[in-house]
């Protein structure tokens, strides 16, 4: 005979003390929580009246996760700052504006982690920290030695990290059959310019060999925790992609390939690499993702090893696809510095990835940019058997549903962080000016599927937003058949105000956590727009 099931009825639960059950539901999760607010009216009350319960919620509705100190804020506190930041975002009304001057127009530059880095002083490099209004982070800079023979930089300011790329240095021979470039990576601390702390005393610089003969050598540089990639990129050249823990100085992969174009981390163990040609070297873009848990150290091509493939819509054989980006900020590993006091901040998960193709058409060049988010690739690798190796997912199965595929607007290839979370950032400029100089238009699109879901169920309406539920239909001859792809977006809308005729035109947009920066066409200095 089974046991009697006991039930906990309302009665029962409301001799619970409004602490104690504010002290538990403190514990769940969201989605625990949501649940429990389904079970009765007395938990629906309860859940309502919650402050620790409406800030989880209000969390994972906007894309972040809570702060890594609570001894200023309390729930309450934290949830109020919350809301109001995100109406700021909503409306696109910033609270302060700064100006940024450019020491020089030819300057190195890195945006990360809410802090802008520029070379420019010999033998300096200047730093400026972003301010948030709603964030308890100050507005400051500094000045840190910078190598002369600096070529590239990456930084990460939550682990303190500056990486310093030397520029590259031809070794020859004798008979010019082993000749190479040498690369040289400095590990340095962006608060002192000094040796980084977590660096080995053996390991202060990192030393590599390119199989190359050309110096001038393009460079992308990503770093997510303990891992630092970079894509080396010479005209005539085989491309090379190399990753290194960068606290030991360990080479963990290594791939040289014609095929490899871009690079981005998808998780803190998963690369996701785009490639231009196929096995039979037709130009076809793909995504292919690496697992550095299967470490290569010995050089292979892309295609040697891999856990699986995206496939990308088919190209007709009439134009020639030309070039794949992929932008995607911050990395899966970045959280805050533990040392600093913020309330919140952007969660793990809500990355969006704008991977941008372009392709010659009639001696033309168009593009098309693919918003994907990075959980939608993640339950396509999540889902697949352990062990799996080379398995290819057809663009019919992810993209139509998982994915927005739309025409390029135009992209800087100067300033190129226009992404960040789930947004991408737009500067829109009409052709003819009315009066003075032409009025802008700043468009923030937001990938945040929880958000856009509790909009739809709520009606929540903004006169400077709208939302994107319909499908895209490209019937460009462009492709081999038609692509259609319904990932939901937000659009927010303001005008910029209006300059006087001395004053330079804005041409691009970039993105962080708290600011908007718009940079302008003498590239003399850049406007933040801080929230």
């Amino acid at each position: 005979m089974p046991r009697p099931v006991r039930r906990l009825n309302q009665q029962s639960l409301s001799s619970l003390s409004s602490e104690v059950i504010n002290r538990v539901l403190s514990k769940l999760d969201w989605r625990s929580i949501l649940k429990c607010r389904l079970v009765c009216r007395f938990l629906r009350l309860a859940v309502d009246q919650c402050p620790a319960a409406q800030y989880a919620i209000e969390l994972a509705v906007s894309g972040m996760e809570d702060g890594t100190t609570r001894s200023h804020f309390t729930a309450a506190s934290r949830l109020a700052l919350l809301k109001e930041r995100n109406a700021c975002w909503d409306a696109l009304k910033w609270g302060e504006i700064r100006d940024i001057p450019l020491l020089q127009k030819d300057i190195i530059w890195n945006l990360c982690g809410g802090v802008f880095a520029q070379s420019g002083l010999p033998g300096a490099l200047r730093l400026h920290q972003l301010p948030s209004q709603y964030r308890n982070i100050q507005a400051s800079s500094w000045r840190i030695p910078l190598p002369n023979n600096t070529y590239d930089f990456i930084m990460d300011p939550a682990q303190d990290l500056l990486a310093l790329v030397e520029t590259p240095v031809l070794i020859a021979t004798h008979n010019n059959t082993k000749s190479h470039v040498r690369i040289r990576i400095h590990l340095r601390s962006i608060a002192t310019g000094l040796v980084h702390p977590s660096v080995i005393n053996s390991v202060r610089v990192i030393d590599h060999s390119l199989d190359m003969r050309c110096t001038w050598v393009d460079l992308s540089l990503q770093v997510s925790g303990n891992n630092l990639g970079v894509l080396f990129v010479a005209q005539f050249e085989t491309p090379e992609l190399a990753m290194w823990n960068w606290k030991t100085g360990e080479l963990i992969l290594t791939r040289s390939s014609c095929d490899i174009s871009t690079f981005a981390f998808l998780t803190s163990h998963l690369l996701l690499v785009g490639s231009l040609m196929n096995e039979s070297k037709v130009m076809q873009p793909r995504l292919f993702v690496l697992d550095l848990l299967i470490p290569s150290k010995i050089k292979v091509t892309l295609t040697a090893d891999y856990t699986c493939i995206f496939g990308l819509p088919t190209f007709s054989l009439v134009v020639k696809p030309t070039k794949i980006v992929i932008r995607s900020d911050p990395s899966p590993e970045w959280k805050p510095n533990p040392r600093t006091q913020i309330p919140f901040s952007i969660a793990r998960g809500q990355r969006l990835f704008l991977i941008t193709i372009c392709v010659e058409e009639k001696k033309k060049e168009v593009s098309y940019d693919l918003f994907a988010p990075a959980d939608i690739l993640l339950s396509y690798v999540t889902a697949l058997p352990p062990q799996t190796r080379q398995h290819i997912i057809n663009w019919d199965m992810w993209g139509p549903t998982g994915t927005r595929l739309l025409k390029s607007p135009p992209h800087s290839i100067v300033w190129t962080a226009y992404v960040f979370g789930s947004k991408f950032v737009l500067l829109v400029t009409p052709p003819k000016a009315t009066a003075g100089q032409p009025l802008q238009t700043l468009q923030v699109w937001n990938f945040n599927q929880l958000a856009i879901k509790r909009a739809t169920a709520l009606g929540l309406e903004n006169e400077n937003m709208h939302y994107v539920n319909d499908t895209t239909v490209i019937k460009d001859k462009v492709f081999v058949k038609t692509i259609r792809t319904n990932l939901p977006y937000s659009v927010t809308t303001r005008t910029l105000p209006p300059r006087s005729p001395e004053e330079s035109t804005f041409t691009d947009a970039m993105c962080s956590e708290d600011a908007i920066v718009l940079a302008t066409s003498d590239r003399c200095y850049l406007r933040v727009l801080i929230f």
